[in-house]
Order: C-alpha cells, then structure tokens, then sequence
C-alpha cells in the first residue's frame, strides 16, 4: 500500500504525560483529527531511557493532528479531564507525573488559558509540570499501541498492510483500532471517517474491507 494515514495539509504535535502511557494512547488514538500516536519517554536528561532505565524521563504520548479537525485546546481538554492532575506526589516519581511539552509559544498560551478554565470547572489547582519540548524518545516496540497487540487474530490481518512495524505504529487506522480495543468509539465510526481521510479509493477500500473481515 503506497498510504494509509489520514492526510492533512498541515500536522500538529502534542507530548503529554499523563501516567501510564499504555491509555493515554488507545484514548486519543481513537480521536477524529489525530493522524498517529506515539508513546515514549521525555522531559529528563538522561541519553537514550529505556523502560528499564527511564533516568529522569516521564512516560510520554506523542499526538500528530490535523488542526483543522481537532484543536488543541480541544486535546488539552482531554488531557485534563481523564488524569488528575491534582497530585502533589506521582508513583515512582518522575516516570509518571503529569507533565506537558509545548511546542510552541502559542501552545503554551493555550495551555495556560486551558488550565485556567478546568482549575476553575474542578476547584482543584493543577500540578502539571509545564517543559519546552526539546526530544521524544520512542518507547520499545513492544509498548506502541499496547492493547492492539494483544489481539493476535486482528494484527495477523493488519500486519501484511505495512512494510515495517514502525509503519504500522504510525498508522492512523492502528491508532484508531487501538482506541476501539479500549472501548473508546466504534469500527462504525472508523469505517465512517475512513472516506474523510484523502486516501485513493483502491486504499480506501483496502480499510473498509479490513474492517469488514477483521477477526478478534
């Protein structure tokens, strides 16, 4: 297949921290707007971590997303709502804290005023740790899109669509199938965003008809 992915004219990129990475990942894969996911460590110093020697790093989601269909106040509004964020302590200190990596200046404004608006909606202050984004290491291969993994029958038939593992990863429909495994939409409404996606009817088929026939 020569494209999978959703296309956009132009690609966004969030890095959160919001505990486990394992669930951040299947909950915003499945959101409408995100191309791919990534999960992985950031925000220490330490050269090359590892899950085993994380050093100072947190586990980190990595989110690729077409502006025009999902914003980023709208992600950070995700972000906010599905950890708490309130904690003064973090297990195993730095590897879990809530943290977020702007890209930008404008994302930090955005983060801020987002903050601002569910500090008031919760009544609780926020202790997200706030970074310049400076690197993203990926986490192993055996920690990207988790919980799809664990369905042998369903990446028997997705697995053949890509010509490296790192291809499917980085795939807008495991993304999406990695969110549905977790209950987080349905492969009705994956089916649905599929003709929305700008891929050539002869890839566009090949989904539909993936999602079709796709054993659990």
């Amino acid at each position: 297949m020569t494209e999978l992915n959703r296309q956009a004219a132009r690609i966004e990129r969030a890095t959160l921290g919001m505990g486990c990475f394992w669930g951040p990942d299947s909950r915003f894969g499945q959101l409408p707007g995100v191309i791919r996911t990534r999960v992985g460590y950031a925000g220490g110093t330490t050269t090359d971590p590892t899950y085993r020697t994380i050093g100072d790093h947190t586990e980190t989601l990595e989110i690729e997303f077409d502006p025009e269909i999902l914003s980023y106040e709208e992600i950070l509004t995700v972000f906010w709502q599905n950890h708490d964020a309130a904690k003064d302590r973090f297990y195993k200190e730095r590897q879990y804290i809530s943290l977020l990596l702007y890209h930008s200046e404008e994302q930090k404004r955005i983060a801020y005023q987002i903050k601002t608006e569910q500090e008031q909606i919760s009544g609780k202050e926020i202790q997200t740790e706030f970074q310049p984004y400076t690197v993203f290491y990926c986490a192993e291969h055996r920690h990207q899109k988790y919980f799809l993994k664990r369905f042998s029958k369903a990446m028997d038939s997705l697995l053949p669509l890509f010509p490296s593992d790192k291809a499917f990863v980085d795939s807008t429909i495991a993304a999406r199938l990695n969110g549905f495994v977790r209950e987080f939409g349905t492969l009705k409404d994956i089916r649905a965003e599929i003709h929305h996606w700008g891929l050539d009817p002869d890839n566009e088929h090949v989904l539909k008809e993936l999602l079709e026939n796709i054993k659990w």
